[in-house]
């Protein structure tokens, strides 16, 4: 009896043990996960902090961005000011300089990069829209089918960094959800360098982060904010028109499908502000290379149900795909960058819409 007993502490014994040891390793596993994000964050600070602060879009976009806006702010609130909103199809493809000497209504290229999403660019623009302004609107097309900022935060860098880095009260429009997502990814990413060093600003001073946009001017030409004029327009594709065409601008552009358009309701709510505002708007096809595809039924849909939607809202929808199309050697860098006399053609194609629409 005493031996049968004595067999069921043991068994017991063993049984607490196992049970011990699974809570134990339960409280391991947790408190790893938990402390993995903070880990590994310490420890891309410490890869950070040892190498140095490396120059991203978000520096020049953010010097870009203060240029333009500071031009738009200083035009009188009861002076017709034309805005040119979008990505960096019509920061090099549009010229507000030229637009401005033809039609005598000052003109503001806002346009930036296409990274920063559709709902986030056109936000910043609404409070420098004034009654009766003009907006040209040549969205690049996966703006069309963006659900929004929430969705845009974890799906372009350019966004999420430039946020972080510039414009930290806009995490604010993130949802928690996409926020939280966002976290996880880069917890569970492997280190990038330059990624990470884009993520935290550091001590550099405004200061040291200007010399080296500086140098990046000297050593690339573009993208550095250093090369706008006073019309907010990018100038340093001015005297490339004989460079070689290169192979990264023969991509179209133009999906063979955009989905369902705005699905977010952006662009509908952007057009309620711009109407409340008093502003006329003129959406475009965004510039970019001409190449085959667009003869294919499928890429003709896709550019129409851009025309019906904003036909839908009661918007002229003036532009064609076939003007917004430049041949390869008119093209700069991307299938959206155009040289100078891509530019101009464009604009001036631009400069008639304009012209139409206030006759409309």
């Amino acid at each position: 009896m005493n031996l049968k007993l004595f067999k069921k502490k043991q068994i017991s014994v063993k049984n607490q043990k196992k049970r011990e040891n699974s809570v134990f390793f339960i409280w391991v596993f947790l408190l790893t996960l938990f402390a993995y994000p903070i880990i590994k964050t310490l420890i891309d600070l410490n890869i950070l902090l040892s190498t140095g602060r490396l120059i991203g879009t978000d520096d020049w976009l953010n010097l870009t961005i203060s240029h333009q806006e500071k031009i738009a702010a200083n035009v009188l609130s009861d002076q017709r000011k034309i805005l040119i909103v979008s990505g960096s199809n019509a920061l090099f493809g549009l010229s507000a300089k030229q637009i401005s000497q033809t039609t005598g209504i000052k003109a503001i290229n806002l346009a930036s990069h296409a990274g920063l999403g559709g709902e986030y660019i056109l936000s910043r623009s609404q409070k420098l829209i004034n009654q009766g302004d003009i907006v040209l609107l040549p969205l690049e097309y996966p703006f069309y089918s963006s659900p929004g900022i929430s969705y845009d935060f974890n799906e372009y860098m350019v966004l999420s960094k430039f946020i972080i880095s510039y414009d930290p009260k806009s995490l604010s429009k993130i949802s928690p959800i996409s926020f939280l997502t966002f976290v996880l990814e880069n917890a569970c990413s492997w280190p990038n360098y330059s990624e990470y060093q884009n993520f935290f600003r550091g001590d550099l001073s405004r200061k040291v982060i200007d010399k080296r946009l500086q140098q990046q001017r000297i050593l690339f030409g573009c993208y550095s904010g250093l090369t706008l004029n006073e019309y907010g327009d990018e100038t340093c594709n001015i005297g490339k028109d004989d460079a070689p065409t290169l192979p990264t601008i023969s991509v179209t552009a133009l999906p063979h499908s955009l989905g369902k358009i705005d699905p977010g309701g952006y662009l509908k709510t952007f057009i309620e502000v711009a109407r409340e505002k008093g502003a006329i708007l003129i959406p475009l096809y965004p510039v970019s290379t001409r190449t085959d595809d667009y003869q294919n039924p499928s890429f003709q849909a896709s550019a129409q149900t851009i025309k019906t939607f904003w036909e839908e809202q009661n918007i002229p929808f003036l532009d064609s795909l076939e003007n917004s199309l430049l041949a390869p050697e008119l093209m700069y860098d991307t299938n959206y960058h155009p040289k100078d006399n891509g530019r101009k053609k464009r604009t001036q194609i631009i400069i008639d819409l304009i012209n139409q629409q206030l006759n409309y």
